[in-house]
């Protein structure tokens, strides 16, 4: 009995252990990340002076197109901190380790101490960590649909013990909780109205399973749902970007591969070798994952027993990149990855439940604890060093060589014009020559945007930004009435439609140098 105790015990301090580690990673790695560009458009709007102007920014001008929690989360942050990137992150973060809390008590029930200290444990080794590092929705995200999980769990579970004090105040609680998971859920991003579909589809089969309905959770549901409500403003104000939205249109079956892929690596800096090769990994592990899980499920004398609604709703949510695909297709014509990377809370639990049975075994639950535990200090290390160097690389570029300098101070219109969006945020906030910065222009048309880009995204950041935050924004119309020459910098990307307007507008571009990693150029018009 003793000895049953003290390994819960262990199993509880290797689960905080993972978490105190998950945290110390994803801050080291935040310290030495830049803020992307999703991140800045955040920080514009989450630093604004008052909770009023930012509710007014995104009912009007929203450049971050999620509803509110999130940036009302970071604006709190910036009060209690001062506006950095710390403060933006800050709800990303508490956000992954709330998962991976909820994660080791509800694996907890389905397969014992041990299953859900690895399930907690899980989550750092993934790329989803990367995440707790970004200031955006996606690791609040993820804590909530695992509060989701564990709340549902709860509630259900408790439901048989009503009239017990200590059950009755448990499962109160677990209502609430989701209740509370759902509405915020939705709350931080659109795609967050997905967690209904593993909710509801459990607690569905749970009603035939019972053939009554349990009317206190259903209750919890609905008022969940109904925070769908505080949405609406913001989703109105978000859809003028819907009509030529950048990826618009672009869903398809590989999106959901995609996102499968995103969970475990960072595919994109990846060779189409390397690419192939992790396909067949993740190939294997998701066979032996269903393997697992089917000797859970089928396996004679099994001592695991697990509730088919709680099947069920691991199940659907790790579906969750299927249901996303088919909220896009149907309604909402685009998705990104990160939409769905909830799914990586589902695989976690279900990774853990299905090799339980191995972890009662002393040397192979410790073994699988040093396991985890060099694989994720070396991985996410690995990812760190990765970030330094990409943020030293990206840093140098944004010191300006002697020939872009005297052509800056020599220009009579004095202004470096950028028309890269992505850029002219990075390096206005990063630039260490604060003449330089206080310099640099946005620019910015739709007309031209829409001709060699087939979208306005980028037109409509511009003006949106140009109404509350003071930057110099300026559109090319305009720019290309003036008569002179303008300095611009050039980054001839997908984003970046100059060079295609200055020919067909017959512009005198001189090449002058390199800079802020892109080429600098007089322009006359």
């Amino acid at each position: 009995m003793d000895s049953g105790i003290a390994k819960c015990r262990l199993a509880r301090v290797l689960a905080v252990v993972f978490v105190l580690l998950t945290a110390t990673l994803a801050l080291t790695w935040s310290h030495n990340k830049l803020m992307s560009q999703d991140e800045m458009y955040a920080f514009q709007t989450a630093s604004v002076p008052t909770v009023a102007e930012l509710v007014r920014v995104q009912r009007t001008w929203p450049i971050s197109l999620d509803p509110l929690l999130y940036p009302l989360l970071a604006h709190a942050g910036m009060r209690a901190f001062g506006a950095g990137a710390f403060a933006l992150r800050l709800p990303a973060l508490l956000g992954f380790l709330l998962m991976q809390v909820c994660l080791f008590f509800f694996v907890r029930r389905l397969a014992g101490e041990r299953a859900g200290a690895v399930a907690a444990a899980f989550p750092a080794l993934t790329a989803t960590l990367y995440y707790s590092a970004e200031g955006r929705p996606y690791g609040l995200m993820l804590g909530l649909y695992a509060l989701a999980l564990l709340s549902w769990q709860v509630a259900t579970r408790e439901a048989g013990n009503r009239d017990q004090g200590t059950g009755s105040r448990r499962r109160g609680w677990a209502l609430v909780g989701l209740a509370v998971a759902i509405a915020a859920t939705i709350n931080a991003h659109y795609f967050g109205i997905l967690l209904l579909v593993p909710v509801c589809a459990a607690e569905g089969i749970r009603s035939l399973q019972r053939r009554r309905t349990d009317w206190p959770v259903m209750a919890a549901i609905y008022m969940g749902i109904a925070g769908f409500a505080a949405t609406m403003p913001f989703l109105k104000a978000a859809g003028e970007f819907r009509n030529n939205y950048y990826n618009s249109g672009w869903v398809g079956l590989h999106d959901i591969t995609r996102a499968y892929r995103s969970i475990f690596v960072d595919y994109t800096q990846m060779s189409m070798t390397t690419q192939h090769l992790w396909m067949v990994a993740l190939v294997a592990f998701a066979a032996a994952l269903v393997w697992g899980c089917a000797r859970q499920i089928f396996g004679r004398g099994r001592e695991t027993r697990i509730p088919a609604a709680e099947w069920v709703l691991m199940l659907v949510l790790a579906a969750l990149p299927f249901c996303g695909y088919l909220l896009a297709r149907l309604v909402t014509h685009s998705i990104e990855v990160r939409y769905v990377l909830g799914a990586a809370v589902a695989i976690s639990a279900m990774l853990a439940v299905s090799i339980s049975s191995w972890l009662r075994r002393d040397a192979v639950f410790a073994a699988v604890m040093v396991v985890l535990g060099v694989a994720i200090v070396g991985a996410d290390t690995a990812r760190i060093h990765a970030e330094q160097r990409k943020t030293a690389q990206r840093l140098a570029s944004l010191v300006l060589s002697a020939e872009v300098k005297r052509a800056l101070d020599a220009n009579p219109d004095g202004r470096l014009y950028v028309q890269d969006m992505g850029a002219f945020e990075e390096d206005r906030i990063y630039e260490p020559d604060a003449d330089v910065r206080a310099r640099m222009t946005l620019v910015y048309s739709r007309d031209e945007e829409l001709r060699w880009r087939r979208h306005d995204t980028m037109t409509l950041t511009a003006m949106h930004i140009g109404r509350f935050t003071g930057l110099p924004v300026v559109s090319y119309e305009a720019l290309r009435a003036r008569p002179g020459e303008h300095l611009f910098v050039l980054y001839h990307t997908s984003w970046d439609w100059t060079d295609q307007a200055f020919a067909e507008d017959d512009a005198r571009v001189q090449p002058v140098g390199h800079a802020m990693g892109g080429d600098v150029a007089t322009v006359r018009f």
